[in-house]
């Protein structure tokens, strides 16, 4: 089961946007850079001018907002790191951005008509795989089944910091058959076993890196300069030829990439981290465009798109995917404001930001807010209206729930039963976006008389999942909208573990057996009825409790300049603006 694409209807931006280009467009006219390509169609357009360089066809030059610090598809990596993983990784299905299944490592996927998915009276499973005729490693070898039982062995170690092991843990073993085949044995149902997507049992080289592999010996395997240098040898449609830390990467088409040769020979990946400093090279043409979810911002790319509908030079793609939500520190570790434990200075909290205004400013007016993951265009979403709880922006309430929980405001400043003011810190990445939101948040709970401080994580410490887990207070993020996965947020098995190396994504460490009882019926189960009941009641638990607090549907802006066909939306839950890039091309 999965979302639509589909966001809350709302107004567009104004022509206000209008105001920040003229810094912009100054600073980009000062700007030392090669000119934007001509001769390129607008997306959808005809074609017309002249016809670009020989160097604009073969190569593309695009930003991203964080540096991710190794290649490896599931073994950290950073925000942002999809966009990265599919230049050099091939998972065994992918998604178009309609979210249909089609077959890139694999030859073909298991179906049950054919027999080669079969579900057992006791719930276990088997599915077997061909991997498509001449994949190979960038090195040259071919991807044989041995990588993809060495690739499970490595997910399932505790010791080693895996963003996901689903649903890797749900296998017993994989076994190969032939050169070309292999059979996953599973323990339980799991329903989309015939669409093993990025981050799935994607394979690792085993004779490469087999031999320096020994279980619970997470340091020696990850210390390694393959995973985060030109050694890296991947399965994908581009293999790395430099790494310039802090600057950029540079790829090479792989000749030899069975799918298809990449019709672009060379892709130049720029570390970009503020989306104004993007936006002006963009416009100067030093770039072609913005990729991922630390990138332009939506902000930015409704200027740069107002801009480029004006002068024909191109157009930007905006595409709702994420859920933009906020996070509470639970872990008494890490938690500097105890009363967040309380639900009732939770609820308070929730009642006392104004999120529809934040919403339209944030997003540009693309997005309202909202509660929950599911967009209005999901089977389940008027179903959830009628079972989640939610805040309303109302300050008296707000009050009323802060003076029960034993804080009440004298004069500007809200305070508890011993005199003690309350203080407050809310954490955000460095993105304009990002920051504005947490501004408005700081203002609206500052009115209840509460002590804001605000924390913006700096693109250097982006990748460090020790630190990002570690915030005193609230932590606004995104997540990639996706039915059941986006439950996960809230799994109490995502509490990050200093053992695996602080991953996981439930940072704040909210924790609810029910809860973890509906995701594993909403994320098993074969019965598409009771999974999607198990998703319902999992967000009627998590939105009383206020585990979580919804902002707003967070789009991607992707710039796509006159000519280069190929970026553009993806679905939702196949995370990476990248997911085709095997496919672009300048006309």
């Amino acid at each position: 089961m999965s979302t639509s694409t589909s966001h809350r209807g709302v107004r567009q931006p104004g022509h206000w946007l209008l105001l920040g280009l003229v810094g912009i467009l100054l600073l980009s006219g000062c700007t030392s850079s090669s000119p934007v390509g001509s001769g390129e169609r607008q997306p959808g357009g005809p074609a017309g001018g002249q016809t670009p360089s020989a160097s604009k066809r073969t190569q593309v030059k695009f930003a991203v907002g964080a540096e991710i610090d190794n290649l490896a598809t599931k073994l950290g990596g950073g925000t942002g790191a999809a966009e990265y993983n599919f230049l050099s990784n091939s998972p065994l299905v992918l998604r178009d951005e309609h979210g249909k299944a089609r077959p890139l490592l694999a030859a073909d996927m298991p179906s049950r008509d054919n027999g080669s998915w079969v579900v057992n009276a006791d719930g276990t499973m088997r599915t077997t795989w061909t991997i498509r005729q001449g994949m190979k490693w960038h090195d040259g070898k071919p991807v044989v089944p041995q990588d993809f039982v060495f690739a499970h062995q490595v997910m399932l170690d505790p010791a080693l910091p895996v963003s996901n092991r689903q649903p890797e843990q749900f296998m017993d073993r994989v076994e190969p058959v032939d050169d070309r085949s292999f059979v996953i044995y599973w323990k339980q149902a799991y329903p989309w076993a015939n669409e093993l997507t990025q981050r799935q049992l994607e394979p690792i080289p085993s004779h490469i890196l087999a031999s320096s592999y020994s279980p619970g010996n997470a340091d020696a395997f990850l210390n390694q300069r393959f995973w985060a240098s030109p050694e890296y040898v991947g399965d994908g449609p581009y293999r790395l030829v430099t790494w310039d830390p802090g600057s950029q990467l540079i790829y090479r088409a792989f000749d030899d990439y069975a799918p298809g040769r990449a019709k672009i020979d060379e892709v130049i990946v720029r570390i970009v981290p503020d989306g104004n400093t993007q936006l002006a090279n963009i416009l100067s043409g030093d770039l072609d465009t913005a990729i991922g979810a630390t990138s332009l911002g939506q902000t930015a790319g409704a200027t740069l798109r107002e801009e480029w509908r004006r002068s024909g030079k191109g157009d930007v793609a905006i595409n709702p995917v994420r859920f933009r939500h906020s996070q509470f520190q639970f872990n008494p570790a890490y938690l500097e404001q105890p009363a967040l434990q309380d639900v009732r200075v939770r609820r308070a909290i929730a009642h006392g930001i104004d999120r529809e205004p934040l919403a339209q400013v944030v997003t540009a007016g693309f997005s309202g807010a909202t509660d929950i993951f599911l967009t209005p265009s999901d089977p389940l979403y008027a179903q959830a209206q009628g079972v989640i709880a939610k805040y309303p922006y109302d300050p008296a309430r707000a009050q009323a729930l802060l003076a029960e929980a034993g804080w009440t405001k004298r004069g500007d400043t809200l305070v508890g039963p011993n005199g003690e003011s309350f203080t407050l810190d809310i954490r955000t990445t460095q993105e304009g976006d990002n920051t504005a939101e947490q501004s408005i948040m700081a203002a609206d709970m500052s009115k209840l008389g509460m002590q804001i401080s605000q924390t913006v994580v700096p693109e250097s410490r982006i990748g460090d999942s020790e630190y990002r887990i570690k915030f005193p207070g609230m932590n606004n993020t995104a997540l990639s909208i996706d039915v059941p996965e986006t439950l996960r947020r809230g799994v109490t098995a995502e509490c990050p573990d200093p053992a695996r190396r602080y991953s996981g994504g439930n940072r704040g460490c909210w924790s609810n057996q029910a809860f973890d009882g509906f995701y594993n019926v909403a994320s098993t189960s074969l019965d598409p009825t009771e999974r999607g009941n198990a998703v319902l009641q999992a967000l009627k638990i998590i939105t009383d409790d206020v585990g979580i607090l919804g902002l707003s549907y967070n789009s991607e802006a992707i710039p796509v300049p006159k000519g280069l066909v190929g970026p553009g939306p993806r679905w939702p839950a196949q995370i990476g603006n990248t997911w085709n890039i095997q496919d672009w091309y300048w006309e």
